[in-house]
């Protein structure tokens, strides 16, 4: 026969530990951080600037129209066609008549190509371009 123990208790002990209530302290903490975090972001921290005579008041909205040296045409990072290079244009043109484009051409391509690129731009109305070009 077995012997058995007079006291009635298990001799191993404790052999799982709950860790739900740890698990919930660290979901509410983690809930208190991401909120601070989204305040932190959208507060200003105040300065004084200087002024200048001939400062702009905010950086102009701009497209940028592209031509590789294979001669492939890219408004704004999407690659296109010149029917959709003035169709976009003139619709930003029309929202707004200070509306900017940047063109950049590969210094390999003719002068004819760079002209082309020019024609679209002024045949979608813009009155604002600049030519991209790099510091020698």
């Amino acid at each position: 026969m077995a012997a058995s123990s007079d006291t009635g208790e298990d001799e191993d002990g404790i052999t799982s530990i709950n860790i739900t209530p740890l698990v919930d302290v660290f979901l509410v903490l983690l809930i208190l951080v991401m909120i601070c975090t989204s305040l932190l972001d959208h507060r200003e921290i105040p300065v004084s600037v200087p002024t200048a005579a001939h400062a702009g008041g905010k950086a102009p909205k701009a497209s940028g129209l592209t031509m590789d040296k294979d001669g492939r045409v890219y408004l704004d990072g999407f690659e296109t066609d010149s029917a959709s290079v003035r169709r976009v244009l003139s619709e930003k043109v029309a929202v707004d008549s200070t509306h900017q484009v940047l063109i950049s051409a590969d210094r390999g391509l003719l002068y004819e190509e760079v002209t082309r690129l020019l024609d679209w731009v002024r045949g979608a109305g813009v009155r604002k371009y600049a030519l991209k070009v790099a510091r020698g």
